[in-house]
């Protein structure tokens, strides 16, 4: 499980891209081996959602150790700093036939007003993209336009001005995407002996509290009671204080979420 020598860290330059452009490409970041226990695992775990056997994705040994896989974590200090924590994993094996995912953004804010602090998603194409089942499109420099998650969802999975596809990426290859990236999958034909193997972790930067994903708390115990923490040094991956319960807020919310917010804070101390 270790970064091998062909896979440099993020550049100056690479970095500059990732926070105008939204994103950034690492062809073949997870070495081959521990690509392939991967691949055997979520096959595993395909076979446990069917027999509705469901356990928390942090305790399958391959899949728990790359939400604190070295090569990632050190790229995502280089750009959203020493500090952040693990918002979710998921994993899925999609297959011929897959319906796509219509443009949307997954930044995780309530209510969605700002992109003060970064929230990124690593998508991780196991075994590559070749296009066919799905192609990722993306729309550069869109993460700061505020706009709903689903808002864009009439636009389906057609080309946007500007936007680009992504079809074409080795085994092992993962994509840093700042969350608030435009982005969508689109359906394509193939695939019947090629079904795409596909993980994504998301992180956010420390600094304001982050709407928590279910069981957050139960998840991030369990990933620091099995040494995901990396005795000490990943710890802050797992800290739970970095969210908060939205529906604790919801109904207050509501009930004053009229007119400006701005003015509803008047005198109020920042």
């Amino acid at each position: 499980m270790t970064e091998t020598d062909a896979v440099p860290i993020v550049s100056d330059t690479d970095q500059e891209f990732f926070h105008r452009e939204g994103y950034l490409v690492l062809p073949g970041l997870i070495d081959a081996d521990y690509n392939a226990r991967l691949m055997t695992e979520l096959d595993e775990l395909i076979i446990h959602r069917e027999a509705d056997d469901r356990h928390m994705l942090v305790t399958y040994p391959e899949m728990g150790h790359l939400t604190c896989h070295a090569p990632i974590i050190e790229r995502l200090q280089l750009l959203l700093g020493p500090r952040f924590a693990m918002h979710h994993i998921h994993s899925a094996r999609q297959d011929a036939g897959n319906r796509g995912v219509r443009w949307h953004q997954d930044y995780e804010q309530f209510p969605q007003t700002n992109r003060s602090h970064i929230m990124v998603h690593v998508f991780y194409y196991l075994n590559g993209l070749n296009g066919t089942i799905g192609d990722l499109l993306v729309l550069p420099q869109s993460q700061n336009i505020v706009i709903s998650n689903g808002g864009l969802g009439l636009f389906g999975t057609e080309d946007l001005p500007g936007s680009l596809c992504v079809d074409d990426l080795p085994p092992g290859s993962a994509i840093i995407v700042h969350s608030a990236l435009w982005h969508a999958r689109r359906p394509k034909p193939g695939g019947e002996n090629h079904p795409r193997y596909f993980i994504d972790i998301s992180y956010c930067q420390h600094g304001v509290l982050w709407p928590a994903y279910p069981k957050i708390e139960q998840i991030n115990d369990k990933a620091l009671e099995l040494g995901l923490g990396q005795d000490g040094n990943y710890e802050f991956l797992y800290d739970s204080t970095q969210f908060f319960n939205r529906g604790d807020y919801d109904a207050a919310f509501q009930e004053r979420n009229e007119g400006s917010i701005a003015l509803q804070m008047k005198g109020v101390g920042v």
